[in-house]
């Protein structure tokens, strides 16, 4: 087996990368194990109580929402939608799924299971994916939906981090090739970057729902 095989999860990293030690805390074993497992278990039950409220919307046209506060906020708006089953079917059940899997994988970790490379490249795959997927919800539910869903938020927010923070990881354990510039911005600006697009969604949400948000007296 090669070096760069045990690198990606066993917690040891590849000749070219950093010393496990001189690795920051997010990027060892037991920092991104926590981290996968607080951003998949946050995220989880986020998408659980949003399945709950779909299922009481069935049952129950009428039916309000614990998350409708009146103003920006109503995620019954945002569940009628049609981007609210992108793919037929409740995007929160695709989420019970999906941060599910997250949180086996972060307990492995903490665990001190040992993966190949490809599983990582797959992880980060997905995660991508997911983070490409919210952006997009995101997008509609600003400009063609013009609600909030405080449950959505949550999942925005734990995928944004767990994106960034798993791809600076894999950059510096080696799963993915880099050149050193790249492994500089890894090692000191993926949480900068994270908390950099974060400000700028919210942001683009005051301005977007200024009115709602902070309506006149």
């Amino acid at each position: 087996m090669s070096d760069s095989t045990i690198t990606a999860v066993s917690g040891r990293v590849a000749p070219s990368a950093p010393d496990a030690k001189d690795l920051p805390w997010w990027a060892r074993r037991a920092g991104f194990g926590w981290i996968t497992v607080i951003t998949g278990l946050a995220s989880l039950i986020a998408a659980g109580v949003l399945v709950a409220e779909r299922v009481q919307l069935y049952l129950n046209a009428d039916a309000v929402a614990s998350c409708d506060w009146g103003g920006a906020f109503s995620c019954t708006s945002v569940m009628l939608s049609d981007q609210a089953q992108a793919f037929g079917f409740p995007n929160p059940f695709m989420g019970l799924v999906g941060f599910g899997i997250l949180v086996v994988i972060g307990v492995s970790v903490l665990s001190g299971a040992s993966m190949p490379r490809w599983y990582w490249v797959c992880f980060q795959l997905g995660v991508a994916a997911a983070f490409g997927f919210l952006i997009w919800l995101y997008s509609v539910a600003l400009f063609e939906i013009r609600a909030l869903c405080i449950y959505c938020m949550v999942c925005w927010l734990m995928i944004t981090v767990l994106f960034f923070i798993s791809l600076a990881r894999n950059i510096l354990t080696g799963v993915f090739a880099a050149p050193r510039w790249l492994q500089g911005w890894a090692s000191g600006w993926a949480w900068i970057t994270a908390f950099v697009l974060l400000l700028a969604c919210a942001g683009s949400i005051i301005i977007n729902f200024m009115g709602l948000l902070f309506p006149a007296s």
